[in-house]
């Protein structure tokens, strides 16, 4: 199809840039069939393109800006994509236009329409990431150690014990203990440990590695990430403010909810060891007593497969965060 007959289907985009300095909302019937409709609303920073809905749903998910709503009306099922303007309104148009332009003169299905004017407009687009499945697990635990200490001690003093993501602390940190929270989802404790640091107890106070083991569940036996964020903040109340502080700072985002989908369960319960002096650590202190120059070496990371040793209680209001340790006979 021609640059001049797709030009005289749509406003110029002069005209857009008038509509939108205006501010007011705006409807823009595109003339062909199926129906199309443009709702341009400035004060909501969005467009919307409205037509008629034919299954299957447009894949959407993974791309920022854009969403999909299937509406009931009065003409039946319909569709709407929404894009939400940044700072390219142009192409927030083009992009909606160019979806109407596939469903009016090329004849191409709504998924189908989508997936093309994406495609070629995908510069506008940053395709959504979210955390990698390690930092997704990693979080998931974390956040289960968060609620276990808001229904023991209460949101504020649970939220505050939360320093990992905010901080050079360990994961927890109280008086008599801080925790180290390490998750996976494999069938052995085998957890990463990154940096010469993360293992150290600091200023004199014990330190717990806390291993948590997920499996894959659904939606009986689990929950999603999203899910078990949404519970979070639903029980932080005021405290709320300083959980989205963390989640932002371990590269949570909401616009990635969509993305984590799957659902997860402890696999049995977490276990405590003391990161004592027997504990294999590898730290500055121990290192520089048989590697040479070490100071040269800027990090490292390894596995720790700690599935036969010895658990180790927690104090207080932890105790039943994790499985108690076997009394000797």
């Amino acid at each position: 199809m021609s640059e001049s007959l797709n030009d005289a289907r749509h406003y110029s985009l002069a005209n857009v840039n008038g509509f939108w300095a205006a501010g007011n909302p705006v409807v823009l019937p595109i003339s062909g069939t199926p129906s199309c409709t443009l709702d341009i609303h400035p004060a909501n920073r969005a467009i919307t393109l409205t037509t008629p809905f034919t299954p299957p749903e447009p894949d959407v998910v993974k791309w920022r800006n854009i969403t999909f709503k299937p509406v009931a009306s009065d003409d039946g099922d319909m569709a709407e994509l929404t894009v939400f303007v940044d700072d390219n309104l142009h192409g927030a148009y083009g992009l909606l236009t160019s979806i109407a332009d596939e469903l009016q003169i090329e004849g191409e299905p709504l998924a189908a329409a989508v997936a093309s004017a994406i495609q070629r407009h995908r510069g506008m687009f940053t395709g959504k990431v979210g955390l990698s499945q390690e930092k997704e697990v990693g979080l998931f635990g974390e956040l289960l150690v968060l609620e276990y200490l808001i229904n023991e001690i209460g949101a504020g003093p649970a939220i505050g014990s939360w320093q990992g993501p905010l901080s050079e602390e360990h994961d927890f940190v109280f008086g008599e203990v801080h925790l180290e929270i390490k998750t996976t989802s494999g069938e052995q404790r085998r957890h990463m440990i990154h940096g010469f640091t993360q293992l150290v107890p600091l200023r004199g106070v014990p330190l717990s590695l806390v291993s948590i083991q997920l499996t894959r569940s659904d939606v009986e036996g689990g929950c999603t990430l999203s899910q078990l964020v949404s519970q979070i903040r639903a029980k932080s109340g005021g405290h709320r403010p300083r959980v989205d502080e963390a989640l932002e700072a371990v590269g949570w985002k909401d616009d990635d909810a969509e993305l984590y989908t799957t659902f997860w369960a402890k696999r049995n319960e977490p276990r405590a060891y003391d990161v004592g002096e027997r504990f294999p650590a590898l730290t500055l202190p121990r290192l520089t007593q048989v590697i040479p120059n070490i100071v040269v070496v800027s990090d490292v990371s390894y596995r720790l497969d700690v599935s036969h040793f010895q658990k180790h209680p927690l104090p207080g209001a932890l105790a039943g965060l994790v499985e108690a340790p076997e009394i000797p006979e």
